[in-house]
């Protein structure tokens, strides 16, 4: 029992004095990440000893991580036997993240190798980023503002939070503390250089809910954006504040949401579509709207003009709140592969 308090003590104690900051940046991370950490740690350390490696946290090596990735990837036994499927490349890939931050606040910074360094079959831990399937409303026969409307019926907020989701890309976080009095922007009042300022009149400055809290614009390109800006503004100007529901916490809002979209069958095991499948819809419009063709997860044309794919990707990837263009691969698909509709590599 000494020592199983004696690791827990001194994990608790890295983190403690580590786990505030960014991996890369000199900032402060949210209590969320700091939290996911923590518990990553501990249940690897967990895992060692269970494998038969009763490790100090500062002592841990490199059998050590391999012993891990035979464990995640199905190939080593964990408690007397080993899982029946590996698990996921995006699981997988964030545990080692994780642990190749332990490894620099221990001063091993080239502990963990890249995944595929601990694997045969480099398909156990490559990530899927070009979607393979259309996971708009519309590519599951569904009409989203006839769904929209259902749920405006049954919450005028949360139906509201859905539109701002289909008319801007908006995560659910992002539409629930939007405040939309305060949020649109003329084109020139944009940083200097920004690649999209001469194509649109008015953007949305969105910050408030974004991952890591970064600052994106999205364009104001259309009437149905218009109105439902403007169905926003009317909904708050009493208070001049967010399109959460007046009085709740956000965690209370974010539950509201995910209880009303379920009850209005908004699930996979529903109509099988979720809520963020109105970031795709967006995604695939604005495609569309810049290169004339579907998206390829749609069945979109594959010989579309390389540099228009490559303008198109990338404002996708920038109106979602995304840095690399190859991101929109997630949401539009890969051109040259089957991924959807009626389209042949």
């Amino acid at each position: 029992m000494g020592n199983e308090v004696d690791w827990k003590s001194q994990l608790a104690e890295i983190i403690g004095q580590h786990n505030e900051m960014h991996a890369v940046r000199n900032k402060v991370i949210s209590h969320r990440t700091r939290d996911a950490r923590s518990q990553a740690l501990f249940r690897m350390f967990r895992q060692l000893r269970d494998l038969g490696y009763h490790v100090a946290p500062q002592n841990i090596g490199e059998r050590h991580v391999a012993a891990l990735m035979q464990c995640w990837t199905a190939q080593q036994l964990l408690g007397g036997q080993a899982r029946e499927k590996p698990f996921s490349a995006a699981y997988i890939q964030q545990q080692l993240s994780i642990l190749r931050v332990f490894a620099g606040w221990i001063g091993k910074p080239g502990l963990v190798q890249g995944a595929a360094a601990y694997v045969d079959d480099p398909a156990l831990v490559t990530r899927l980023y070009a979607a393979q399937r259309d996971n708009t409303w519309d590519g599951h026969g569904i009409t989203a503002e006839d769904l929209v409307r259902r749920v405006e019926a049954m919450d005028r907020h949360v139906g509201l939070q859905l539109r701002l989701m289909m008319a801007f890309g908006m995560r659910r976080k992002e539409a629930i503390m939007f405040r939309p009095h305060v949020a649109q922007v003329p084109a020139y009042a944009l940083p200097d250089g920004h690649p999209s300022a001469r194509r649109f009149v008015s953007f949305l400055r969105i910050v408030r809910g974004t991952k890591g809290g970064r600052l994106r614009y999205t364009a104001v390109r259309n009437d149905v954006q218009r109105q439902t800006l403007d169905d926003a503004q009317q909904l708050t100007k009493g208070h001049f504040g967010h399109v959460g529901r007046p009085g709740l916490s956000l965690r209370q809002s974010l539950d509201l949401f995910s209880n009303v979209v379920r009850n209005a069958g908004i699930s996979r095991a529903g109509l099988g579509v979720t809520a963020h499948g109105l970031r795709h819809e967006f995604a695939t419009d604005l495609y569309f709207e810049i290169a004339h063709v579907r998206a390829p997860v749609r069945g979109g044309d594959p010989e579309v003009d390389p540099v228009v794919r490559l303008d198109a990707y990338r404002q996708v990837a920038e109106q979602l709140g995304h840095h690399r263009p190859t991101i929109s691969r997630a949401y539009l698909g890969q051109a040259g592969r089957a991924t959807g509709g009626n389209y042949e590599a």
